[in-house]
């Protein structure tokens, strides 16, 4: 009979043990599901930003592209409307600015005289394409792709 009571008192013990261990597993399983609910909340970066600039930065960029877009006429195909002395070569040019504002134009002097070329195209059916128009004003005008 003694042996049966502190048997009950040991059973009482080992299960008051038992629930002692499952409660400290559940506490440590909630705080590791709290710990990671605030770390989704929290963060040292936001995702959205303001970005607020000078109106003069935007033209300034349009006059950066302006620049690397600048006549090149080693790169692409150009029209070639005059070769000759230097004040025919000048006169043409200010003709031609003066009918065609939009297209762009220079003297190269390429010895002993000086050509006349205007536009800058990337690709050769561009070039083409505006050599039909020029040649109503200029039927000497041919396309070139100058080199250094």
């Amino acid at each position: 009979m003694i042996y049966s009571v502190y048997f009950k008192e040991i059973v009482i013990l080992y299960q008051i043990l038992f629930i002692m261990k499952n409660l400290r597993n559940l506490f440590v399983c909630f705080i590791t599901i709290l710990t990671f609910l605030f770390i989704q909340k929290t963060s040292a970066q936001s995702t959205q930003f303001n970005l607020s600039q000078d109106h003069s930065f935007e033209k300034l960029l349009d006059q950066k592209k302006l620049f690397n877009n600048n006549f090149s006429i080693y790169k692409n195909f150009s029209i070639q409307l005059y070769y000759g002395d230097k004040s025919e070569s000048e006169k043409k040019f200010n003709e031609f600015k003066n009918n065609h504002p939009n297209i762009d134009a220079t003297i190269i002097y390429s010895e002993p005289k000086y050509k006349l070329i205007v536009g800058n195209y990337r690709n050769k059916i561009d070039a083409e394409r505006n050599l039909i128009n020029l040649r109503r004003f200029y039927p000497e005008a041919f396309i070139v792709r100058l080199t250094k």
